[in-house]
C-alpha cells in the first residue's frame, strides 16, 4: 500500500534544451491525486520529452510510472458512489369517500347549469317557546300594504299571557295585536312577570287586561309624511292606552292627579328600559301625551343603547 505521502504526489520536473540553438523548453507538473484531464498523448510527449531525443525516453518513462502509481492510489482510496436516498414513501389518500367519477354518473342526474338551491334556514321555534311558557297566540299573515318595506318577521297574534306570580292568572290583550314574535316575547313577559305584581302591589289589584293599538302599522315614525319607518311597521312596537284591573277600575297612561296611581306607571315604565330599547310617554313628545310606547328598534350599532323617556 502506498504511504499518504505517495498520495499526494507533487511532481516538478523542469526541461531545459541542451541545443542552444533551440528556444528553451521549462514545464511544471504539480498533481495531487486527480484524475488527469484527458489529453493526447502527443502532446504529453512534446511536453516531458526533450527536444532532442537525449534523456527523452527515460524521462517520459519516469512520468507514466509517476502517473500510473497516483492513478492506482487514487482508485484504491477513491470513495463510493454516495447511496441515493431511499424513495419517497407514496403519500396515504384522505379519508372520505371519493369523488364520483363524471363517467359513473347516472342519468337521472341533473343537467342544469344553475346551482343547486341552499337549504333552507331552520324557522326558529319562537312560537312553540310562547306556548310552552303558557301565551296563547295564533300566527298571523302581515297585512297588505303598499311599501314592501314594511314586513312582520314570524308574524303573531297575541291573545293572553299568564301571571308568573298567579299561575292561575291571566292579561287578555283586548285588541289582539299583530306582532312579530320576537316583539311579543318580549312584551308577554314584561307584562306577565313584572308589570302584573308590580300593580298589585302598588293598587292592590291584579292586572286583567292590556288596551293597546294593532301593534304592526306601516307608517313612519310620528305619522310623518316621510323620515324613517317606524318600529311598528315591522311589528316590534306596540303602543299601550290604559290597563284594567279585576276591581273594575282603569288605570290609564295619561297622569290624572292620583298619586298612587301616577307612581305605578312611573315605576312600570321606568323598568321597561330593561326589556325595551325605547320607552316613550306623556311628556316625552306631544304624540305621547295619553299613551305608552315600548319597541325594540335598534338604535345605531348597538342593541344596548336605549331611550328611555
Amino acid at each position: 500500500m502506498l504511504s499518504a505521502a505517495a498520495k499526494m504526489i507533487a511532481l516538478r520536473l523542469e526541461c531545459r534544451a541542451v541545443d542552444p540553438q533551440r528556444r528553451p523548453v521549462s514545464c511544471l507538473l504539480s498533481t495531487r491525486v486527480e484524475i488527469v484531464r484527458a489529453r493526447p498523448i502527443k502532446v504529453w510527449m512534446r511536453q516531458f520529452a526533450y527536444p532532442g531525443g537525449r534523456g527523452g525516453f527515460a524521462g517520459f518513462s519516469a512520468l507514466l510510472s509517476v502517473l500510473a502509481a497516483t492513478s492506482i492510489a487514487w482508485a484504491a482510496e477513491a470513495p463510493a458512489e454516495p447511496p441515493l436516498p431511499p424513495p419517497r414513501p407514496v403519500e396515504a389518500e384522505p379519508a372520505g369517500p371519493k369523488p364520483p367519477n363524471p363517467s359513473d354518473t347516472s342519468s337521472s342526474a341533473p343537467t342544469s347549469s344553475k346551482e343547486a338551491p341552499r337549504e333552507a334556514k331552520e324557522p326558529d321555534n319562537c312560537v312553540e317557546r310562547l306556548r310552552s311558557a303558557g301565551f296563547v297566540v295564533e300566527p298571523a299573515e302581515t297585512p297588505r300594504t303598499g311599501n314592501e318595506l314594511c314586513r312582520i318577521e314570524a308574524p303573531v297574534r297575541l291573545l293572553s299571557i299568564p301571571v308568573i306570580s298567579r299561575p292561575e292568572t291571566r292579561i287578555v290583550l283586548k285588541e289582539q295585536p299583530t306582532l312579530a314574535c320576537a316583539f311579543a316575547e318580549s312584551l308577554g313577559h314584561w307584562l306577565g312577570d313584572l308589570v302584573a305584581p308590580m300593580l298589585a302591589g302598588h293598587l292592590g289589584s291584579d292586572l286583567r287586561a292590556v288596551h293597546t293599538g294593532p301593534g304592526f302599522e306601516c307608517r313612519n315614525r310620528n305619522r310623518a309624511a316621510s323620515g324613517k319607518l317606524s318600529a311598528h311597521a315591522e311589528g316590534m312596537a306596540i303602543d299601550i292606552s290604559h290597563f284594567e284591573l279585576a276591581d273594575g277600575s282603569k288605570l290609564g297612561i295619561k297622569p290624572d292627579g292620583e298619586e298612587r296611581r301616577e307612581a305605578a306607571i312611573a315605576a312600570l315604565r321606568k323598568a321597561a328600559c330593561g326589556w325595551f330599547t325605547t320607552i316613550l310617554g306623556p311628556g316625552s313628545d306631544p304624540s305621547y301625551a295619553n299613551h305608552l310606547h315600548v319597541d325594540l328598534q335598534k338604535h345605531g350599532s348597538s342593541d344596548r343603547y336605549r331611550i328611555c323617556d
